[in-house]
């Protein structure tokens, strides 16, 4: 029985598409929804003059952490128009290691899958495809 479903996001169209097939599940099972959105501080550290520049690091986490509230906000609106509950959370750390961290003691992982492929696959990873390999519950990946 799936009670509870973890829906990652990005903010990116890919992401809504996940969290609209999400909810369809959340419906018809009467799942809740957790909503995340994780700030990826690994790698704002490698961008130029991340550190260095005065002001720079706490600009850019403050513009992350808008971007997460904005996605998440869009997954809870979602889920409201289904009639769903929804708790949104932003985390911060490596994407993959801390969804799977999260997602102990839920039922489901809805995440979108962006479908790189050959060396850029090979050379940056993919944070659906460690969560895929890693998960310890199911994960639905939606193209």
């Amino acid at each position: 029985m799936i009670k509870k479903i973890m829906i990652a996001t990005d903010g990116s169209e890919h992401s809504r598409q996940a969290a609209v097939v999400g909810m369809k599940l959340a419906k018809l099972s009467g799942a809740e929804i957790l909503a995340i959105y994780v700030v990826d501080i690994h790698r704002l550290a490698q961008l130029p003059g991340y550190a260095g520049m005065p002001g720079t690091k706490q600009s850019l986490m403050e513009l992350m952490l808008r971007e997460g509230e904005r996605a998440t906000e869009d997954v809870e609106n979602i889920a409201r128009e289904n009639g769903l509950l929804c708790q949104k959370l932003i985390a911060r750390g490596d994407p993959s290691q801390e969804l799977l961290k999260l997602s102990q003691g839920l039922d489901l992982i809805v995440l979108g899958s962006i479908g790189k492929s050959g060396l850029e696959k090979f050379l940056l990873g993919s944070v659906a495809e460690k969560i895929v390999r890693h998960s310890k519950i199911p994960v639905l990946l939606v193209p």
